[in-house]
């Protein structure tokens, strides 16, 4: 799927057509291609499009709509979200002459001048517009980059001395690097980097992006990354609720310590059991706490009172009559007795509750100062002999070393339990106990487990075994394999695999393959899957940042200057408009892609312990020889043809070649890019279109188009808008499209100095400029691996691969 504009969350907005006139406004395209549609919506047609940094004049707006008419006379409606006002209308450093502040809390912004229109915000007490125009009672305003309408009375004229880009704060940078942007989102222009340590004047801030001075203008932070400036002088709290209340410690070995209230918030530092916090506040099972002199935030099941003198139960009826233990790994603490009840909170196994009362099979207890409820069967009696070690059972009975190149770690003793982590060939664990194959181990602080058979003892080096976890690796061998929750069709599907794609097969009957598909169990048909050669995975240890050579590739593991949450986050914002899916069975099509997809496919350990996974990494900015045309004929020859078409791309390996030598770009790539985005060669973009007209207008005689790579094709009009690319582009013939295509990728993402997108993995995940990424769908890097392992299995052994693999910190 190529990504050009997202229309899905536009599409999820209900509308209601209210126009409002601004025929004084100018805009200007920010986007490469911009659909321009014969209504406001995208249920209407394309009529034609306009390019980025093009100038159109606004006639209406409506409902995140603009009518635009074109300096060539064309008028149509395009998406708001795509057009940037000019400054004939708004100004980053406008005089106090029109800046406006709002006097009442929850001021509706209207699309519209007059209250039958539609509220697109509300606007606080104190928040500063810009003013356009005034009619009638009604100001026209400008406030975080939309156009919108408020009732004047609620408006007073701001001084001189206080204008809106005159500083409210000051606040420093707590980030290595921050891009600092031209609007409030990551979708906006990068217009320069802020360093740890630098201070900025922060105007306002809302939806969590800072509006800032930089450089004598307005651009935009992310508000996570400044924090309040220290004062070397002794500092009273702002107010009494942030003065600490309690000291307590932390009761478990290893805590972490969050930006805010949930797991969701990043993590800024570690605390050790033992150490003592000073508690502000708690609320929902968290402490706000100090820590380095900043708020922060603890889970509050993990601190205990410094002084273990009971306290006397504020009320008798409320009074523990007895203590117990819990005495499974981890319960459920809940807000009620049954499993409807929220839950509040979480208890180990080892730790002692006070029970209140017990009846129908739960306990009410006392947790944190407060009542609440767990389920009895897994409370067990306190031992009234001498108190023993907190906890015999959990010590380290062995440290063992990894006998194997990758070994996953997993939250329980199979491998249907979700994995965790992995570990390398030669690194040590302590074993606390082994079952039935399975070793517990500690891991981060944790308890874990890893399969016995790759564990071996500090003295002695085993024989390697062929696979962890007990499986056969095996191939895709058809175009388009279903993955299905259960050994039949009639099991729902729950996923795709593509042709060359390597399985873990665990066991297989009657026809039907059980597999490791991304960490959990499930089947495909076994006629679908070949035996593939010892020599299907490409070895690439973690030596921290550094190179290494392996079977004459080099492998660079690159160090980032971010984590991988951080670009988790980064993915769930452009997936928030659209630039981020994934094909879901369930919805028959492309929908949202979730955090634990962006989790899964951002991490390069998910793909590194297989030679399929490793070619998202491969660097694609230079061509290497050795595949002759005839070679690269015999795999393109056998391509399937289309059902009522032929195959396009029958003997046309010398093409490939050329354009991939012209341009200085890696053949296996090139070749494999078009094969993913044309389904092989069956695509209606692939086959050629022939098209009539262009932008509306109709060509004197028709004309055939053709488009491999899905340049221009825009997500939910991929052929119109594709077709009209190629047209644009003059990519009449098969042999004029690889090669117009192949210069169109180098120069915007593979040669590109700026983006420097040099392997598939960087131009469908991109950090720094997430909104240039070349495609939506999440598994398209994944996808595009697949043909490329086949196509290098033909270089020569002197080809010089490179790899760069990124490496998140921690």
């Amino acid at each position: 799927m190529k990504e050009k504009i997202a229309l899905a969350a536009l599409a999820a907005v209900p509308m209601t057509v209210s126009s409002v006139y601004a025929s004084d406004l100018t805009g200007i395209v920010t986007t490469s291609y911009l659909n321009v549609r014969s209504g406001p919506s995208t249920s209407h047609a394309v009529i034609f499009s306009v390019k980025k940094d093009e100038k159109v004049s606004i006639e209406e707006q409506t409902d995140g709509w603009y009518k635009i008419k074109t300096n060539t006379g064309n008028t149509g409606w395009a998406s708001s979200t795509y057009i940037s006002l000019s400054n004939n209308e708004s100004n980053d450093n406008p005089s106090s002459d029109n800046q406006r502040r709002v006097t009442i809390e929850g001021l509706n912004m209207r699309n519209g001048a007059g209250t039958s229109y539609r509220a697109i915000t509300k606007l606080k007490n104190g928040t500063i517009l810009e003013l356009i125009s005034e009619n009638n009672g009604w100001s026209k305003v400008k406030y975080d980059g939309r156009i919108g309408y408020v009732y004047s009375d609620y408006l007073e004229k701001v001084s001189d001395s206080n204008i809106n880009t005159r500083a409210n704060t000051t606040k420093v940078v707590n980030y290595d690097f921050l891009n600092v942007r031209s609007g409030p989102s990551t979708s906006h222009s990068i217009v320069g980097k802020l360093n740890r340590g630098d201070k900025v004047g922060v105007i306002s801030e809302s939806n969590g992006w800072s509006k800032i001075n930089y450089n004598g203008k307005v651009s935009y932070v992310s508000s996570r990354y400044l924090s309040n400036p220290s004062n070397t002088n002794p500092e009273k709290p702002d107010s009494n609720n942030e003065s600490v209340k309690e000291t307590k410690v932390v009761n478990y070995e290893f805590l972490n310590v969050r930006s805010g209230p949930s797991t969701s918030h990043s993590k800024i530092g570690t605390l050790k059991k033992g150490d003592k916090v000073g508690v502000i506040s708690e609320s929902n099972g968290w402490s706000k706490i100090k820590y380095n002199g900043k708020v922060a935030y603890v889970s509050s099941t993990y601190l205990s009172k410094e002084n273990t003198i009971p306290e006397a139960p504020s009320n008798p009826g409320e009074s523990i009559k007895e203590t117990k233990v819990v005495n499974y790994e981890f319960l459920n603490v809940r807000s009620g007795p049954s499993t409807s009840h929220s839950k509040i909170g979480t208890l180990k196994k080892g730790d002692k509750v006070g029970v209140i009362s017990e009846s129908n099979g739960w306990s009410k207890i006392k947790y944190n100062g407060k009542v609440a409820y767990v389920s009895s069967t897994y409370l067990s009696k306190e031992n009234t002999t001498p108190e023993v070690p907190s906890n015999p059972g959990e010590s380290i009975k062995e440290t063992k070393v990894v006998n194997y190149e990758f070994l996953n770690v997993r939250s329980g003793p199979s491998t249907s339990h979700s994995k965790i982590g992995t570990l390398k060939k030669g690194d040590k664990v302590g074993v606390i106990s082994e079952s039935n194959g399975w070793s517990k181990i500690k891991y981060n602080g944790n308890v874990a487990y890893v399969s016995s058979s790759y564990l071996s003892s500090e003295s002695t080096t085993p024989e390697v075994p062929s696979n962890p976890d007990n499986h056969t690796v095996k191939v895709v061998n058809y175009d388009f394999l279903n993955v299905r929750s259960g050994p039949s069709t009639s099991h729902s599907k729950i996923g795709v695999l593509s042709k060359g794609d390597e399985v873990k097969v665990k066991e297989e009957s009657n026809g039907w393959s059980k597999i490791d598909y991304r960490g959990s169990n499930a089947y495909v048909s076994s006629m679908y899957l070949s035996n593939i050669g010892s020599s299907g995975g490409s070895e690439t240890p973690d030596n921290g940042g550094g190179t290494a050579n392996i079977n004459g590739a080099t492998v660079n593991h690159i160090q980032l200057g971010y984590t991988l949450e951080d670009h988790v986050v980064v993915q769930l914002e452009r997936a928030r408009v659209g630039g981020n899916v994934i094909d879901s069975s369930i919805k028959r099509g492309f929908v949202t892609a979730s955090r634990a997809d962006l989790e899964y496919y951002l991490n390069p350990n998910n793909f590194t312990g297989s030679t399929k996974g490793m070619m998202q990494f491969l660097r694609t900015d230079s061509y290497k020889g050795g595949v002759t045309a005839s070679e690269l004929n015999s795999y393109l020859n056998s391509l399937r043809p289309a059902s009522s078409g032929t195959n396009v791309f029958y003997n046309q390996g010398q093409t490939f070649i050329n354009a991939a030598k012209r341009y200085d770009i890696d053949l296996a790539y090139l070749v494999s890019h078009a094969m993913w985005e044309t389904a092989y060669g069956r695509s209606t973009l692939a086959q050629g279109q022939t098209i009539t007209s262009y932008k509306g207008k109709p060509l004197p005689s028709p004309v055939k188009v053709y488009n491999f790579f899905g340049i221009g094709a825009i997500d939910h009009s991929a052929n119109v808008s594709g077709a009209e690319a190629a047209y644009s582009n003059g990519w009449t013939s098969v042999e004029a499209t690889i090669d117009g295509s192949a210069k169109w990728i180098a120069q915007n993402y593979i040669k590109n100095t700026k983006y420097k997108q040099n392997n598939i993995f960087k131009m469908k995940f991109n950090y720094d400029y997430s909104w240039h990424q070349y495609a939506t769908d999440v598994n398209w890097a994944n996808g595009i691996s697949g043909a490329m392992v086949k196509i290098v299995g033909m270089y020569d052994k002197g080809s010089n691969l490179v790899f760069d693999i990124p490496k998140y910190s921690r």
